[in-house]
């Protein structure tokens, strides 16, 4: 018989579909076993992703018609580490009891069990809610700024970014300063240029409701617009293809939009398009690389807490507007599950 201490409160899906309508709370679920190299983490917060959801609807795949065991969706979570099989957690400067992030499938659940190598220590001064948005998104700006820039003949001046007020987004203008380049930040409406310059202050922020809004593009970069950061696709797609340069690039990493993209000026421009996914961020780079990577969100989240300001957090009972909240109209922050 399990004790409480081996239940789980969890998220679960018995197919896959509209994330109202298959998505349930189960409690008392039996925990696994650990296996090697595994460990078991508390959570206390977990992030809700677009992404996560296209996963729950098989958005982009071939759904099987039921899932018998269920799946417990999510990527990444924030909790305290409960219980490690033997040495899994050598080498690794966490322990029993260590506060951690993670990133890792089943992360939905008040007991996660998770490779130890997808945890990184999180620092007494971050809280969990915060913890909880720093790797995925972080991860998938430096994975598409790397992954583009090694691609391009020549590292630009400037760069041009669409979603540039979404999480990933202001990630991405962050490590780009870093870098010595220059963003020009595309946002889609009054309301977020305003949010943006707040937290991330500085010029070239460029509202695409205004009328003249390829101009300004076109001024600020002084006629010279060799590659876009695209997080958006869609109709936006082919206005950003009339002001790049002849040969130039969209690097394209989302498709928040969700729509049909327009590529009838690919052709004739000879623009190239390419896609970079955190999907194969492990495949793609080396040990080291990871290790940065993830180090790098800790030191962002705490030199520039602010990008991760605005978040809204829900109990389980409110799951549905959890869903609701990913999508809403004028969403300035990230949502947080609270377990």
């Amino acid at each position: 018989m399990n004790s409480v201490t081996d239940l789980s409160r969890r998220i679960v899906q018995y197919r896959f579909g509209d994330p109202h309508a298959v998505l349930r709370v189960e409690e008392d679920v039996a925990v696994p076993p650990l296996s090697e190299g595994e460990v078991r983490v508390r959570v206390a917060r977990s992030i809700i992703h677009p992404g996560d959801l296209q996963l729950v609807e098989a958005r982009y795949s071939q759904p099987t018609p039921a899932i018998p065991a269920g799946r417990v969706p999510g990527l990444e979570a924030a909790g305290v580490v409960e219980e490690a099989a033997p040495r899994a957690l050598d080498g690794t400067g966490i322990a029993l009891g260590s506060r951690v992030a993670f990133f890792a499938p089943g992360a939905w659940q008040s007991r996660a069990v998770v490779p130890a190598a997808s945890l990184v220590a999180v620092p007494d001064d971050l809280p969990d809610s915060v913890a909880t948005q720093i790797l995925i998104n972080t991860i998938t700006a430096r994975h598409v700024l790397r992954t583009a820039l090694r691609a391009l003949p020549v590292t630009p001046r400037r760069i041009v970014q669409t979603a540039a007020a979404s999480a990933v987004g202001k990630l991405i203008t962050v490590l780009a300063l870093k870098n010595g380049l220059a963003p020009i930040r595309l946002v889609r409406s009054p309301e977020s240029a305003r949010r943006l310059s707040t937290v991330l202050p500085g010029e070239d922020i460029v509202d695409t409701s205004s009328s003249d809004w390829q101009d300004a593009v076109r001024k600020a970069a002084g006629g010279d617009v060799p590659v876009v950061f695209d997080g958006l696709a869609g109709a936006l797609l082919g206005d950003i293809a009339a002001l790049l340069n002849m040969g130039g690039t969209i690097v394209s990493y989302g498709a928040l939009a969700g729509r049909m993209a327009d590529l009838n000026l690919f052709v004739p421009k000879a623009l190239t398009l390419r896609s970079v996914t955190i999907g194969t961020w492990r495949s793609d780079t080396t040990p080291d690389e990871r290790n940065e990577d993830m180090t790098e969100a800790i030191r962002i989240a705490r030199a520039v807490p602010e990008i991760h300001g605005g978040y809204r957090e829900f109990d389980l009972t409110d799951l549905g507007a959890a869903i609701d909240a990913v999508s809403a109209p004028g969403k300035a922050g990230n949502v947080i599950l609270k377990f």
